[in-house]
C-alpha cells in the first residue's frame, strides 16, 4: 500500500500461541489519523485491539470496517457525548477483559494526531488504563508487557508515500510500586516514563516556525544515510534554526521560490540528499521486472495517480487523506482486477482461466513494486537536479551548522 513500509524490532512483539504469555499494551505517536492503526494491523503479525476516537464509529461503513478491525470507541470532550465518563468506562472494561484473555491492545497517548514529526504531551488517560490493569487478578498472573512503537510516516498526503514502524523492548515498570494505586503521582510518573521512551525512538522535529527548515534537513540527511536521523545531530540542527532563526528561513524560503518543492509535498530533499551521499538509485539490475511492471501500470497501477490529486482536492485535513486514499485504492484495484478476470473467463469460456488471470495480476503487481519504487525514486531525483549545487542545504545540512 505505502511505497516503502520497513519494520523495526518486530522481535519485541513476536506472535504468539492464542492464550500464552503476557497482555500486551502497544503505544505511539499519533500522526495520519486512521492511517495509524490500520498500518499497524496490516504490518505486525498479532492481533490488535486498537482505542480509536468515537466520532468515527458514526459513520456506518467506516464502523463496519473498523469494528472488523477490533477496534474500540474512546469518546474525548471534544466529542461532546453525553455520559463520556460512563462510556469510556464501558470500552476501558472491553479492553481489560481482552487483556485478561492476552490480547494485544493499541492506544495514542496523546489522544489527537498531528501531521507533523513529533511527540506532543501524553495525556494520562493511558496511564490511568495501564493502573488499572496492573491491579487486576487476571493480569497480575499472565503480566502486562507496555511496548513503546513508533510510527512514522515521512510524508501524511501520500498512497505511495514510505512508512516505518519502530519497536522498542517493553518499558521496565519496577518503578512503579507494588499493587501501585491509579493516582495523580503514578499517573504523571508513568506518563512521564512512556513519552520518554517515545522521544528515543520517534523522529523529533521542532515545532513552530522552523519546522518545515527542521523537516527539509531530516529529510535530506534520511536520503542520504538511508537511515532514521541521529537524534542529537537532530537536535543540533533545531538549535541552529532556532538560533540563526531569520537566516535559515529566509535561505529556504528563497529555495523554495526557485522551484524546490515544499518537503511536506514531495520527497524531493530526501532525493538531493541520496543524490549527495549515494548518487542515483539504481534501476537497471531490476530491468528484469520490467514485464510485470508493465502489466501493473497498464492494469491498475494508473488509480493511485488518480486518487491521490482526488483526496488532496477532497479531504481537507492532510492527516486523513491516506485514511481514504489507501481504502479507495484498494477497492478500485478490487474491482479493476475482478472485471478484467470476469472479461477473460467469459471470452475464453473458462472460470479457471478467470481465475488463474486474477493469480497472475496480484504475482504481476508484487513482482512490479520494486521496479515502481525505483522509477518514484528516479522522478523525484529528477527534480532534485537543478539543485544538487544548492548553497542552504550544503550550509545547513552540514557541521558545523549554518557556518
Amino acid at each position: 500500500m505505502w511505497h516503502r513500509v520497513e519494520v523495526e524490532g518486530l522481535e519485541h512483539v513476536q506472535r504468539r500461541r492464542r492464550g500464552t504469555g503476557p497482555a500486551r499494551l502497544l503505544f505511539s505517536g499519533h500522526q495520519n489519523g486512521l492511517a495509524d492503526p490500520v498500518l499497524a494491523c496490516v504490518s505486525l503479525r498479532e492481533q490488535l485491539h486498537y482505542f480509536t476516537r468515537s466520532d468515527v464509529f458514526a459513520n456506518p461503513v467506516a464502523r463496519w470496517f473498523i469494528l472488523r478491525l477490533n477496534m474500540m470507541p474512546m469518546f474525548r470532550p471534544i466529542d461532546r457525548t453525553r455520559d463520556m465518563a460512563d462510556r469510556n468506562r464501558i470500552t476501558f472494561a472491553a479492553a481489560h477483559g481482552r487483556l485478561d484473555g492476552g490480547a494485544t491492545c493499541g492506544i495514542f497517548p496523546e489522544a489527537g494526531h498531528l501531521d507533523e514529526r513529533r511527540t506532543r504531551r501524553f495525556k494520562h488517560g493511558s496511564a490511568r488504563f495501564i493502573l488499572n490493569a496492573l491491579n487486576r487478578p487476571a493480569l497480575r498472573k499472565r503480566g502486562l508487557e507496555v511496548i513503546p512503537m513508533a510510527l512514522d510516516f515521512e510524508r501524511y498526503e501520500g498512497y505511495r508515500s514510505a512508512a516505518k514502524i519502530r519497536i522498542a523492548p517493553p518499558l521496565d515498570l519496577s518503578f512503579l510500586p507494588q499493587e501501585a494505586e491509579d493516582n495523580g503521582h503514578n499517573r504523571m510518573a508513568l506518563s512521564n516514563q512512556m513519552r520518554q521512551a517515545m522521544l528515543t525512538l520517534s523522529v523529533e522535529l521542532f515545532e513552530g516556525d522552523v519546522y518545515d527548515a527542521h523537516l527539509a534537513l531530516c529529510r535530506y540527511e534520511e536520503g542520504r544515510t538511508g537511515h532514521r536521523p541521529d537524534p542529537a545531530w537532530l537536535q543540533e540542527c533545531g538549535d541552529a534554526l532556532r538560533e540563526r532563526e531569520h537566516d535559515a528561513l529566509t535561505g529556504f524560503r528563497d529555495l523554495l521560490a526557485s522551484g524546490m518543492p515544499h518537503p511536506r509535498e514531495q520527497d524531493t530533499f530526501a532525493a538531493l540528499g541520496r543524490l549527495h551521499g549515494r548518487g542515483p538509485t539504481p534501476w537497471k539490475p531490476l530491468l528484469w521486472r520490467l514485464p510485470a511492471w508493465m502489466v501493473f501500470r497498464l492494469t491498475t497501477g494508473w488509480w493511485p495517480r488518480i486518487l491521490e490529486p482526488l483526496m488532496a482536492r477532497r479531504v481537507r485535513q492532510v492527516a486523513f487523506r491516506t485514511t481514504f486514499a489507501i481504502p479507495a485504492n484498494m477497492v478500485a484495484i478490487l474491482i479493476t482486477w475482478s472485471a478484467i478476470a470476469l472479461s477473460v473467463g467469459w471470452m475464453l469460456g473458462s472460470v479457471g482461466m478467470g481465475l488463474g488471470t486474477l493469480v497472475l495480476l496480484r504475482v504481476c503487481q508484487a513482482m512490479a513494486m520494486p521496479l515502481e519504487d525505483a522509477c518514484i525514486d528516479r522522478r523525484e531525483e529528477r527534480l532534485a537536479l537543478p539543485f544538487l549545487e544548492s548553497e542552504w542545504a550544503a550550509r545547513w545540512a552540514e557541521r558545523p551548522f549554518g557556518q
